[in-house]
């Protein structure tokens, strides 16, 4: 959760810059009309989310009158909601360069520095963002927004004790909260499970396992996921900005915390990959195909956060490893389409970004969502070359909206992709 402004803020705003007009109405000197029309024109993009023409109206203002409060904070405002954007795109870098901007304008405001301690998270600045929310807490022990961001640093660090903690202060505050009572209850389990798990950090996992694990197995795991690594990034042509947080599983430890079926290879949830280690050996190429897909959902999750489920599970198919199997399994899937289609079973795109696929029950429908999203996938790349695909991700990672990426890297929107495709089969 990133704390963003409320429709009050925006009001308070605007009356802001009301005031700083009155400033200067009833002057005829053509630099404050000047002024005039640079607040008014603030105040407009700021309602209408046009942050950085409102950034750039209000730097033009404080220029011209660098001690005007209305302006600085109008201009800390715009660069805050800037910053809540790249966090919700998982850039932390960016992120940061704003709220360090919007706190120097508009110094020690609650969230503003919750948001730096974000991106100072997003960044991979644990320390600097364990320090920044122990100070925020340390300061108004009665603001949600601090025990929630000490929460997410510390189970961000393997420290879930410390995490449910923090959690805890925060269900006082808000006692009738149900998300927040359900991930209380979902961290104690794993904390059960992990008490007693050591950590091991490679060049792009920070894996967790339990003592007692075999040591080559979890040498095993971690070739693995370096493979996975390598594989997914090039195809993908993004890689995740922080290390990717692992858990190695024993028995029936994984069933337990997950509420997994027994057939579920591993598990992408809450930016943690959860993987059984039973059987890694034997069946290694299995768990290769397996982690290199719920690494995808990492990588598209922290870098693509707007990209639709069925466009995450089709790329994650496609990337998994064993290319004639792959092609093999797409000429069946269309083979079995051709069929499908005669008697119009095939999922139209309307239903393919509504479904909830977690929570539908018919087997048949979940198979078909599955089947589309592979073969469309696989369809563009045969259609548009391996390379059109980073480039649309590329895109899409910078903000720009799915039709406008899609439009660049393939020469359609996606509903004329879609359409394509389907005369296709």
């Amino acid at each position: 959760m990133t704390a963003q402004p409320s429709r009050a803020s925006r009001t308070a705003v605007c009356l802001a810059a009301l005031c700083l007009l009155g400033t200067f109405v009833g002057s005829a000197d053509a630099a404050d009309r000047e002024l005039v029309r640079l607040t008014k024109a603030g105040a407009q993009h700021l309602e209408a989310d046009m942050l950085t023409e409102a950034s750039t109206a209000f730097e033009s203002v404080l220029e011209r009158v660098p001690k005007s409060v209305a302006a600085q904070r109008n201009l800390a405002l715009a660069l805050s909601r800037r910053a809540a954007r790249a966090i919700t795109h998982k850039d932390g870098a960016a992120a940061l360069a704003l709220i360090d901007r919007a706190l120097d304008l508009h110094p020690r405001r609650l969230v503003y520095e919750t948001q730096r301690g974000r991106a100072l998270l997003l960044a991979g600045r644990m320390g600097e963002a364990l320090r920044q929310a122990e100070t925020l807490v340390e300061r108004d022990k009665l603001y949600g927004g601090a025990w929630l961001l000490l929460a997410d640093v510390r189970e961000r660090a393997g420290e879930l004790r410390e995490a449910l903690d923090a959690l805890g202060s925060l269900q006082v505050l808000r006692p009738r909260d149900g998300t927040l009572r359900r991930r209380v209850q979902n961290l104690t389990r794993r904390a059960d499970a992990e008490a007693r798990f050591l950590t091991h950090g490679s060049g792009h996992f920070i894996v967790r396992y339990p003592p007692d694990a075999d040591a080559e197995v979890v040498r095993l795991a971690l070739t693995i996921l370096e493979d996975a690594y390598a594989d997914v990034t090039a195809d993908l042509g993004i890689a995740p900005r922080t290390q990717a947080q692992v858990v190695l599983y024993e028995g029936a430890e994984f069933q337990r915390v997950t509420g997994a079926h027994s057939w579920v290879g591993a598990l992408y949830h809450n930016g943690v990959l959860r993987v059984p280690v039973r059987n890694l050996q034997r069946h290694r190429a299995t768990a290769e195909r397996v982690l290199a897909h719920e690494f995808t959902h990492h990588v598209l999750r922290e870098r693509t956060p707007s990209l639709p489920i069925w466009w995450h599970e089709g790329i994650a198919q496609h990337v998994e490893k064993d290319a004639s199997a792959g092609r093999r399994r797409r000429a069946e899937i269309g083979a079995s389409f051709k069929r499908q289609k005669e008697v119009s079973r095939l999922l139209t795109l309307d239903e393919l970004r509504r479904l909830k696929i977690s929570t539908v029950k018919n087997a048949g429908t979940v198979n078909l969502f599955y089947a589309q999203a592979l073969h469309f996938t696989g369809w563009l790349v045969d259609r548009f070359g391996a390379g059109a695909l980073p480039s649309f991700l590329t895109a899409l990672g910078t903000g720009t909206d799915i039709d406008a990426a899609a439009k660049r890297a393939f020469g359609s929107s996606v509903a004329e992709l879609y359409t394509l495709w389907h005369a296709s089969i």
